[in-house]
């Protein structure tokens, strides 16, 4: 087995008000898109999503995990969540020479936070797998293959964050361009336009 077992907490300055920056991060299509390694492979309702997470470590050993999450959003407290179950079918563990593919568990939260014209955001992302060994890493020593699920479990998880931030800050002035700008004092409409 590879043990995949990290969270990460960080936060990081929006160059928006609130409202805006709540509604910019609300749409699950737009927040995935900067998430380095993740996509949303699946889509069921009431905003329940499966997200797919793929890396190759090694050079050669490509790791696949599915995770189904149900989108959360608390206006009222300016939270996002992504909240972890389970929804059928399941995933079937597979392996082959060079992958594994498994279920896993991810979870987040965003809570935003007036910092003057900018909004200051909290965000926490939890990441939990265990696949197996992919066949091609059976001979491989142990320590060689803790490396392998240290290297995702730390940097892999920090460089999914690293990667929001700077992706999702620098595509904030092309969708703002792209809509009308509200009145003074009236918040964007609509979460997912």
């Amino acid at each position: 087995m590879i043990k995949i077992d990290s969270a990460v907490k960080f936060s990081f300055l929006f160059p928006a008000d609130r409202q805006t920056a709540f509604h910019y991060y609300s749409d699950l299509y737009r927040l995935v898109s900067h998430l380095k390694f993740i996509s949303i492979s699946d889509a069921g309702p009431n905003q329940e999503f499966q997200l797919y997470y793929h890396t190759m470590e090694l050079g050669a050993y490509h790791i696949h995990v599915y995770a189904d999450i149900r989108l959360e959003l608390n206006p009222a407290d300016f939270t996002i969540k992504l909240l972890p179950i389970k929804r059928d079918p399941p995933i079937e563990t597979a392996v082959t020479l060079n992958a594994t593919t498994t279920r896993g568990y991810y979870a987040s939260e965003a809570i935003f936070h007036e910092a003057g014209a900018e909004t200051r955001i909290e965000y926490l992302l939890t990441m939990r797998a265990r696949p197996p060994r992919p066949k091609g890493m059976r001979f491989m020593p142990k320590r060689m293959v803790n490396k392998i699920a240290q290297n995702i479990t730390s940097h892999r998880v920090k460089e999914i964050a690293e990667h929001f931030i700077e992706s999702s800050v620098d595509h904030f002035p092309e969708w703002r361009q792209e809509r009308p700008a509200p009145f003074p004092g009236q918040a964007f409409q609509g979460a997912f336009d």
